[in-house]
């Protein structure tokens, strides 16, 4: 005879329903957790500062109103309404003239009285080249707005506008030179009797590029060979000028190091993501939002390979660094039958998250990259629209720079993030450049980028981006000891595509405000696309 005990089956099976609640209940707030990116901030032992070159702009005649028609007019007078705007963003250098356009620009018919300057067809991006904003006239802008030049060299590939290392020399004396020197004095003569000090000069331009204009490509071992002529006749004449020579793939960057590793300061990278348009929206956004960490990736491999290199050249002291000498979110606006590359589709929400997010990179790849210059400040992808010959407008993207250059400054710290990513593998980032011969970093990539500064002041600036294009993102700061949480800074719309524009100059535009922690966390809510910057302060300052 079986005897069942009823009270001991019902305690049972109570123990066991407690048991499942409890689990399940644990697994509930392990999935909310797992929802929310958990960011925790790590002051390092060792400072790691961030040069703020990395801020950096370009200039070039791209034929797109940037600068006959954007900084300065068709004269070369500089468009003073736009001055104050470029000072505001405190621009650390500036590259010029170039480029594509290097290869045919002629320094020596850019300087000199205006009216025998002459004009030329513009070969590399049509329409003219009058040569009236010329030597004198960028550095004397240069001055204007607060910025430091940074000039490139015609390195002669094209067979109708050759550039001689004699001519390069000749175009440093101009700039550099006392006036008792042959150029010197011709710059005086010219109304410039001192020497501007230019420090920063580019050997070439993408030698390593194919046929465009006429111009000629170059090996890797045909580079480093003219490079190592150059250099090294540079350097015998002004041992005190910082040299960028061209880098491109971690092959071409070793053949350019070790033949000319004691020469060059930096070796250069271009990085160009591209946003397909369409009816005034981003397509297949996942492909453009996350393609700076497909750049990151590369930076990462080079940097790897010049701290090798600098190690064995003795060169810690002064080591060989990156300079991202272009970068940009290019678009291609559909006009019915095709996706077509044009400078002037406006900078958009989804662009500011490209912005912050290659910016973000070169701050973790801070100290390998020393230097980055986006194109352009002005029109042309810029951060500045002009309307008409006295007035102009901010772009989203101009506030990214803006806050970032006066924020975003002082050393690298590290950070613990942890939350929802998308799988490496489902990416096909949408980047020109080299960025290809690197793998991602990670098998999967975080919905929320982020990285951090400490400033001079002790004030923690912690950068967030949402890269996802259709989903609010959850974060969850921890405030490191010692700390605690004093505003918020955001640039967002509730439409990645929206954009500022002549009659809606602040459709996209900054706001700030006062936010605390509870319990030790600061908890954000990012819309897609969107930008936030948290500001930590010390326990012991008033705010």
């Amino acid at each position: 005879m079986i005897t069942i005990n009823l009270a001991k089956m019902q305690q049972k099976k109570s123990l066991i329903t407690i048991t499942a609640c409890a689990f399940l209940l644990l697994w509930n707030v392990h999935t909310v957790r797992a929802q929310v990116t958990q960011v925790s901030i790590r002051i390092p032992d060792t400072t790691v500062l961030i040069d703020p070159m990395i801020y950096g702009q370009m200039l070039e005649n791209v034929n797109d109103s940037m600068i006959y028609g954007g900084v300065a007019d068709r004269q070369g007078n500089v468009r003073q309404h736009l001055v104050p705007l470029l000072q505001d963003l405190q621009i650390p250098v500036m590259r010029w003239p170039g480029g594509t356009v290097v290869y045919e620009y002629d320094w020596k018919s850019g300087i000199g009285p205006r009216e025998k300057r002459p004009t030329e067809p513009n070969l590399a991006w049509g329409g003219t080249e009058n040569y009236q904003f010329g030597t004198d006239e960028f550095l004397q802008w240069c001055r204007q707005i607060g910025t430091t030049p940074y000039i490139n060299l015609n390195m002669s590939l094209h067979p109708d506008h050759p550039g001689t290392v004699t001519d390069a020399l000749e175009w440093m004396e101009y700039v550099n030179g006392k006036p008792d020197t042959k150029y010197g004095r011709l710059r005086a003569q010219n109304g410039h009797p001192e020497p501007y000090g230019v420090k920063y000069w580019g050997v070439g331009n993408e030698n390593y590029l194919n046929n465009r204009a006429g111009r000629v490509q170059e090996t890797d071992a045909q580079y480093a060979l003219r490079l190592k002529q150059w250099a090294t006749s540079i350097k015998q004449h002004f041992p005190e000028l910082q040299l960028l020579g061209i880098g491109h793939t971690h092959r071409w960057n070793q053949r350019v190091l070790d033949s000319c590793g004691q020469l060059v300061d930096f070796l250069t990278q271009h990085y160009y993501v591209t946003s397909r348009v369409k009816d005034g929206k981003i397509q297949q956004a996942t492909r453009t939002l996350f393609a700076p960490a497909k750049m990151e990736a590369h930076l990462a491999m080079l940097g790897a390979q010049l701290d090798s290199v600098n190690q064995q050249l003795g060169r810690s002291d002064r080591p060989i660094r990156l300079s991202v000498d272009e970068w940009n979110n290019r678009h291609s606006v559909n006009n019915g039958d095709q996706f077509t590359f044009t400078r002037q589709s406006p900078r958009r929400q989804f662009d500011v998250a490209v912005a912050a997010g290659m910016l973000n990179a070169f701050i973790r790849q801070s100290p390998h990259v020393g230097m980055a210059n986006y194109i352009f400040p002005v029109n042309a992808h810029g951060q500045i629209r002009t309307v008409g010959n006295t007035d102009a407008y901010r772009t989203p993207v101009y506030h990214v720079f803006q806050f970032y250059r006066t924020h975003l400054t002082g050393s690298r710290l590290a950070l613990n993030m942890q939350g929802p990513s998308i799988a490496a593998s489902s990416i096909q980032p949408t980047i020109d450049g080299d960025s290809g011969e690197a793998a991602f970093m990670t098998d999967s990539l975080l919905y929320v980028d982020g990285a951090a500064v400490l400033t001079a002041a002790k004030t923690i600036q912690l950068s967030l981006v949402n890269r996802s294009p259709d989903k609010v993102q959850k974060v969850a700061v921890h405030v490191p000891a010692g700390y605690k949480s004093n505003s918020v800074w955001i640039l967002s719309h509730p439409d990645i595509n929206a954009a500022n524009s002549e009659n809606q100059r602040n459709a996209v535009e900054p706001l700030s405000k006062p936010i605390k922690a509870k319990r030790g966390k600061v908890t954000l809510e990012i819309p897609p696309c969107g930008l936030y910057i948290l500001e930590l302060v010390t326990l012991n300052t008033q705010t």
